[in-house]
């Protein structure tokens, strides 16, 4: 019943959102995230899996709204003369009238809530929930009107309604209307703004989810020809081993939303959005499905096709993390680094051991809640200090401590212990040494993960060298930062740490070897901060005694074309030997 509701609330919410003024739409807004949060929590407190079956109503509603949306991206392509949003929807449309030729025999329930999927309602709910309070503020300084500010909320509300129904379905034909009414919102919310590269951005993020709900319905297609049935569960049950293409499929559709290369241009071109999109398109919400897929159907991979998810998780790990070391725009290097670790939890949930399980669980909650953080300080930085770059944000400490307070935090917390992103990394490459022992073709994806998380740190330590100097001696205007941007800031920082005190249940290390090398790490950040030399003179011996200026710069790695070109193509053969690795 917990499920039901929190699918049906938001959704309602967001119908009658926009007819609301501005004080009772906010006040609502907390009142149901705050409710949500508690269902959330209740439902992650159950030790049992949840069952339900939906009534036939519901299926036939269910079948009108995939035409419906189908026909509505055909007709979006056309208007905007987008050939590969038109054919791509012509194609769906034709794959789903085919399939409902089809009458399969063996049935399950349609609604199903286990470990995984009530772990996915936590984040969803809970760090989506405060991303739509961030919004709230935010909206309110873009030049729109009333109705349409109340609009994106009611967006938002209903990207969490979908997001709640698509990690509890059973059903591989709800899985899939679920699947395309997050593409759905993702469009409406990247095209927001309603410029010429909005509408661009979103088109081509149209497109590219759009390969994903092609290669589900391939694997529908596929599950009712050679297993007669379309439920989850028993398709898992029949596979045992023998032909899993239609897993292959569903593995792809899981790259697709998780925009891992070559798809990654759709989540990249989603900055363009207000900031509240990118934080919950990233961090909470959509890009998740991605490991979520893969924790559900792991358990029935083949050793083969494991072993090549793995691989082809841990390649693109170590691309995007250099990727991301090469950009200067800060909400891009978020992005590319949410695209290497939303691989990372792919590439350890293809294994499907119950280790790798709980790996993958601990780096999803933690990815959630620090890349919402830093989300939420890059929106702050754009709204009220105007700045987008890693070049212009020198000396932030002298202009705002709290914000560099917050970014510190966020990427500590996917760095360093305790926090539990550096437990699962650590606990990743142990995994990955111990399966090298069995199958040496693991220590591949051992070295790519190895290299991919240097990368990562290196990338980390390039924008805290910005943020930490602080020059005493310069005039700085202080501008307060809204109470909202604060609360919903300092909320995340209580849950990572209280994700500190759950993540030491797993036992992967030693309670002295996590909190002593974190007491040593957050000294030596607060003693650069107290030694700072803003006021030492500092003069050549040939300069006559003037004082030189200290410039600070961050190092970038160029990647040159071929290097760009080699991922890609490299990126395309991983996709393609997925789907050999379901027919072998």
């Amino acid at each position: 019943m917990n499920i039901m509701i929190m699918i049906f609330v938001p959704l309602l919410f967001a119908l009658t959102l926009p007819l609301n003024s501005v004080r009772v739409r906010n006040l609502l807004t907390y009142f149901y995230i705050l409710f949500l949060s508690f269902l959330a929590i209740s439902n992650f407190s159950l030790t049992e899996t949840t069952t339900l079956n939906l009534d036939e109503i519901y299926h036939y509603t269910f079948k009108a709204l995939d035409v419906v949306l189908l026909l509505f991206f055909a007709f979006v392509g056309l208007k905007y003369k987008s050939k590969m949003v038109t054919i791509l929807a012509i194609v769906q449309l034709v794959l789903y009238l085919f399939i409902q030729t089809f009458t399969p025999t063996l049935l399950s329930n349609d609604i199903m809530s286990d470990k995984i999927s009530s772990t996915m309602l936590l984040v969803i709910n809970i760090v989506g929930g405060i991303i739509i309070i961030y919004a709230l503020k935010y909206i309110e300084s873009e030049e729109f009107k009333d109705c349409k500010k109340n609009m994106f909320i009611a967006i938002l509300f209903f990207f969490l309604a979908v997001m709640n129904l698509i990690v509890t379905t059973n059903n591989l034909e709800i899985f899939f209307l679920a699947f395309e009414l997050t593409t759905l919102c993702s469009y409406l919310l990247i095209r927001y703004r309603e410029d010429e590269i909005s509408i661009q951005n979103a088109l081509q993020a149209l497109w590219m989810n759009q390969i994903g709900g092609v290669a589900i319905l391939i694997a529908i297609l596929l599950s009712l020809y050679y297993y007669n049935t379309l439920y989850l569960d028993l398709l898992l049950l029949l596979v045992d081993g023998k032909f899993i293409l239609p897993l292959s499929f569903l593995v792809i559709a899981s790259f697709v939303k998780g925009a891992s290369i070559p798809f990654e241009k759709w989540l990249l071109g989603a900055m363009v959005a207000p900031t509240p999109v990118s934080a919950i398109l990233h961090s909470a919400t959509m890009v998740k499905i991605a490991p979520y897929l893969i924790l559900k159907i792991a358990p029935a991979f083949s050793p083969l096709l494991a072993l090549i998810v793995t691989f082809s998780g841990s390649f693109v790990f170590m691309s995007a993390s250099l990727m991301a070391l090469s950009r200067d725009y800060f909400k891009e290097i978020l992005g590319l680094s949410t695209i290497a670790l939303l691989v990372l939890m792919i590439a350890i949930a293809s294994i499907g051991t119950p280790m790798a399980v709980n790996i993958a669980l601990i780096l999803i909650v933690f990815h959630a809640i620090s890349k919402a953080l830093l989300f939420l300080q890059a929106g702050i930085l754009e709204k009220v200090y105007h700045l987008k770059y890693l070049q212009d944000i020198d000396y932030l400490t002298s202009k705002s401590p709290l914000i560099v307070f917050f970014i510190l935090v966020g990427f500590g917390s996917l760095t360093l212990p305790p926090f539990g992103a550096f437990l699962a990394k650590f606990a990743s490459i142990e995994l990955l040494a111990n399966l090298g022992k069995e199958n040496i073709f693991y220590l591949f994806s051992l070295v790519f993960l190895l290299i991919g998380s240097v990368f990562l740190t290196l990338l980390y330590f390039k924008v805290v060298t910005k943020l930490l100097p602080k020059n005493k001696t310069m005039m700085v205007e202080k501008i307060a930062i809204p109470t909202t941007y604060k609360l919903t800031s300092f909320t995340l920082v209580f849950l990572l740490i209280v994700g500190i005190f759950f993540s030491f249940r797993f036992n992967i290390l030693d309670f002295y070897e996590i909190v002593i090398p974190a007491i040593l790490i957050f000294i030596i950040p607060l003693l650069f901060y107290l030694l700072n030399f803003s006021n030492i003179k500092r003069t050549n011996e040939y300069n006559c005694g003037e004082k030189d200026e200290l410039a600070l710069s961050a190092y970038y790695f160029e990647i040159t074309p071929k290097v760009q070109k080699a991922i890609f193509y490299i990126s395309i053969c991983l996709i393609i030997s997925i789907i050999l690795g379901g027919l072998v």
